[in-house]
């Protein structure tokens, strides 16, 4: 009899373990891979306005200016904000790489692939179906790429855009986690300014013009930070 719920406690902690790893394991099967900026080609394509502005700013080559040929080229410590996607999925067509280098589009705005196929082929309805809906409801067009797992920092991320720069920046000299190769600290508010890549499209002059009762039902695609209602800076 005790032998019987020995074994019966046994075999049912198995299931549960088994069930457990093979949870943990679909988990992380589900985890959408990261596509790098070729997959945000749109934006970074040239005369656009947000990846002209990227280009332009240290994120884009941080790596390469700052790590790489170095004895800290692959270390995890200094990777976690010179590179991207360090320990994460990444596409296939990168072969064996442990990170992509360079702070990409997605180290701030979450891996791309479900998002990348919405731009792709929105509901299955093929490469066109999300520019028609940008046009007759872009609104919904930008619910459906936050849904697909586009994180933007103010808005529908868990950080504010001055917390989320605070995970790499620092305010000040001697604060707690700041790397010890640098003494250079964040201005948060110029450096918003400087590193600003917003650019004023048709959904934000729709959202202009939002009622109040449109603002609540639309609060989830709403920026909630104020340094994200500054005004645009001038298109150069």
């Amino acid at each position: 009899m005790l032998r019987g719920r020995v074994y019966k406690s046994l075999f049912g902690g198995l299931v549960i373990s088994f069930c457990s790893i093979s949870f943990a394991v679909s988990a992380k099967a589900a985890e959408p891979k990261f596509v790098s900026n070729a997959g945000c080609k749109c934006h970074m394509s040239k005369g656009c306005y947000e990846g002209e502005e990227y280009k332009e700013r240290l994120h884009s080559n941080t790596w390469e200016k700052r790590l790489k040929g170095t004895a800290d080229e692959d270390n995890p410590e200094c990777l976690k904000c010179h590179a991207t996607a360090v320990g994460a999925k990444i596409k296939k067509k990168f072969g064996d790489k442990k990170y992509l280098p360079n702070v990409q589009c997605e180290a701030c705005h979450g891996a791309g692939e479900e998002y990348e196929k919405v731009k792709k082929n929105y509901l299955g309805k093929g490469k066109d179906a999300f520019k028609e809906l940008l046009k007759k409801d872009p609104l919904l067009a930008r619910k459906a790429q936050y849904d697909a797992g586009l994180i933007v920092a103010g808005i529908n991320g868990t950080a504010t855009v001055k917390e989320q720069c605070l995970q790499c920046h620092w305010e000040s000299a001697d604060a707690k986690d700041k790397c010890p190769k640098t003494d250079k600290v964040m201005d948060y508010k110029e450096y918003f300014k400087k590193d600003d890549h917003r650019d004023e499209d048709d959904i934000d002059l729709v959202i202009k013009k939002l009622s109040d009762a449109d603002k609540k039902k639309w609060a989830d695609i709403l920026p909630k930070d104020d340094m994200l209602y500054l005004p645009y800076k001038k298109k150069h």
